[in-house]
């Protein structure tokens, strides 16, 4: 993993656990074994990375959407793989989840616009393949349910379970099935 990815990836925990304005240059840096300033080298501002940070996770989501949709699958299966898909990005990204509800706000305008684009399209995806599987819902009821159920596979940041990756995975995909499948 080059330095670029390890500032993303350390700078993501460290906004995680003490918010974008709670974390300095330095500490950026230094969690990569940079002085602060060679940050610089890699994105322009602390809100460059913030900003790739995010951009990059929603173009990632709505990417694989894409590919379980482009796999042509029955409409329950395709439902049921992109719940699967959100419950392990969920699981291994917690900090992402963190930071972006916490920290969204100090992206620069242009960036908060790409992400929200991103994010409509990703919801929109999901939003049909509801629409297929329980075909009298309204586009709006099924954006409901879509926000819902992701609002439940985000919240694994703030989960405090002595439960294991496996174990909060299965319980998670299971809540998320029955919400949208029953």
């Amino acid at each position: 993993m080059g330095t670029r990815e390890r500032l993303l990836e350390n700078g993501a925990a460290l906004f995680a656990a003490k918010g974008f304005h709670g974390v300095g240059v330095e500490e950026l840096g230094e969690s990569v074994g940079l002085t602060g300033p060679s940050m610089y080298r890699h994105f322009r501002t602390k809100s460059a990375l913030l900003a790739e940070m995010l951009i990059t996770v929603s173009q990632s989501l709505l990417e694989g959407a894409t590919q379980v949709i482009e796999e042509d699958l029955e409409p329950k299966q395709t439902l049921l793989a992109l719940i699967n898909r959100h419950v392990e990005f969920a699981i291994t990204y917690p900090d992402l989840i963190r930071v972006h509800e916490r920290d969204f706000g100090n992206l620069e305008e242009e960036d908060a616009r790409q992400v929200r684009r991103l994010q409509r399209r990703y919801v929109e995806l999901w939003v049909e393949q509801i629409q297929r599987v329980r075909r009298s819902e309204t586009a709006e009821s099924a954006r409901t349910m879509a926000h819902a159920v992701f609002g439940l596979l985000n919240s694994t940041p703030r989960l405090q379970s002595g439960q294991r990756r496996n174990e909060v995975a299965l319980l998670m995909v299971g809540l998320a099935q029955r919400a949208l499948l029953s």
